[in-house]
């Protein structure tokens, strides 16, 4: 079986892949929205209309544009116009989704703008979003995210370029803290919380190996 399992893993791949090719659809495309600095839409693209509809609440006819969007905007806007940095926003959406949301500044007709870029979160991303929600640091986030991929103790510590002894207080500070005792049971809490509920209600996988 351990022969069999990476030539059966990368035809599961390939397969996934050839079906998403052949589906006319592709949901979850990164969309643009531009905003000006008063927050008003001046422009965005179908797939931001799509995104900004799964994430506005309908039955508020009176907020145009996601709270979501103003917020990322908004944290933007506090920032000088020839600031680098691009803050961002992990959000759930109202269908069930986790999305990423991007703001930078640009230039529209010689006036300055606010472009937000939504798109779908990856599954590392959501992971830390779980793990945020039980009070993880930022460096136990990190070595939660790289337990999920398999890394040993060792690995992590070369990674993170920290000695294994501190790796194994963060994996104790981890488990405390989301109620495990082990990498398996940390490893399936995100699993029990992320992929059963959509296995159960028969969501396609897609290629990225999240749900389509």
């Amino acid at each position: 079986m351990r022969r069999l399992a990476p030539h059966l893993a990368e035809a599961m791949r390939v397969a996934l892949l050839v079906e998403d090719l052949d589906s006319p659809e592709h949901d979850g495309a990164p969309g643009l929205v531009v905003l000006a600095k008063d927050g008003s839409v001046i422009t965005s693209t179908p797939a931001g209309e799509s995104w900004m509809e799964e994430l506005t609440d309908r039955s508020d006819q009176r907020v145009p544009v996601p709270i979501e969007v103003q917020a990322v905007a908004a944290s933007l806007g506090s920032m000088a116009t020839d600031d680098a940095a691009t803050p961002s926003l992990r959000v759930r959406t109202r269908a069930g989704r986790w999305a990423v949301l991007h703001a930078a500044w640009m230039h529209v007709s010689g006036e300055d703008a606010i472009a937000v870029i939504i798109e779908k979160a990856v599954p590392m991303e959501v992971a830390s979003m779980i793990m945020l929600a039980y009070g993880l640091t930022n460096q136990e986030r990190v070595v939660t995210g790289l337990v999920s991929r398999g890394l040993s103790t060792s690995e992590i510590a070369t990674e993170l370029l920290i000695s294994t002894d501190t790796v194994q207080d963060h994996l104790k500070s981890v488990f405390h803290k989301t109620g495990v005792g082990s990498r398996t049971e940390l490893v399936a809490t995100i699993l029990r919380q992320q992929y059963l509920p959509r296995v159960m209600a028969g969501h396609r996988v897609s290629p990225d190996g999240f749900f389509a």
